[in-house]
């Protein structure tokens, strides 16, 4: 299997020419569109996605992530082992959070020439799907260039938890629900807490505390998040991505 994540949106035609060429390369891949509506050049959103994406692919998967403001620019692209899958991309930081939590063991350069076609604006579809869909076809890393570092992102991560939580933001939803980088609760189920100074409850699922009202809880990916019943935590709690915020 081969996913795709790009901020490309859905009104142009470059999110499907990704998966012409992956499917020249490689004909047997089967090619996930699994989000092109990242923001764009919005790394973190991406790395977001990639990092909660991971765990559901099977071993040797290869997930392409195209989040590039830099295309054309002196930044590397890059194949990475991480965990048991692959992930292919730019090294701009947008692998950075799976290979945080999942490990990383290899990353090369990707130098070899797989297509036909040479751009200096579109290298989703001159370099990054065409590696992509090499490695899934048994491809190797070693076959698509030289060992390199992975480049980090660019936030200070913050992951302290004790007898209160202090974190970053790391993504906010479509409903206003604030994922963050913690994945500890030091709390019990029902217990009332403050989030940067507003009163909020301890919950299993949002529905557990009244409309309007903040709740607190694991998500369905592993991490403490945030969220306002009915509304939105975001807006209510006034943070973006990379803001700390305190649970206590």
């Amino acid at each position: 299997m081969l996913g795709l994540i790009t901020d490309y949106g859905y009104k142009d035609v470059y999110a499907g020419i990704l998966k012409i060429v992956a499917k020249n390369v490689c004909p047997k891949s089967e090619v996930i569109d699994v989000t092109h509506g990242i923001r764009p050049f919005d790394i973190l959103e991406g790395a977001v996605a990639t990092l909660v994406t991971v765990p559901h692919m099977k071993e040797n998967d290869v997930l392409v992530v195209v989040v590039d403001p830099g295309v054309g620019s002196e930044r590397e692209a890059i194949a990475a082992r991480i965990g048991n899958r692959y992930l292919v991309a730019p090294n701009n930081g947008v692998l950075w959070l799976a290979a945080k939590e999942y490990g990383v063991s290899k990353v090369v350069k990707i130098e070899k020439k797989l297509v036909p076609f040479e751009s200096y604006t579109f290298h989703g579809r001159d370099i990054f799907a065409p590696a992509g869909a090499f490695l899934d076809c048994r491809g190797s890393l070693e076959e698509l260039g030289e060992e390199t570092e992975l480049k980090p992102l660019n936030i200070t991560l913050v992951r302290e938890v004790g007898e209160k939580i202090r974190t970053n933001v790391i993504y906010i939803d479509n409903f206003g629900n604030i994922m963050t980088w913690a994945k500890e609760l030091p709390f019990d189920i029902g217990q009332k807490v403050k989030v940067n100074g507003k009163e909020a409850k301890v919950v299993r699922t949002f529905s557990e505390v009244k409309p309007r009202e903040l709740a607190v809880y694991i998500n369905s990916f592993g991490y403490v998040e945030i969220a306002q019943y009915m509304g939105s935590a975001a807006k209510a709690l006034r943070v973006k991505p990379g803001d700390l915020v305190v649970i206590e």
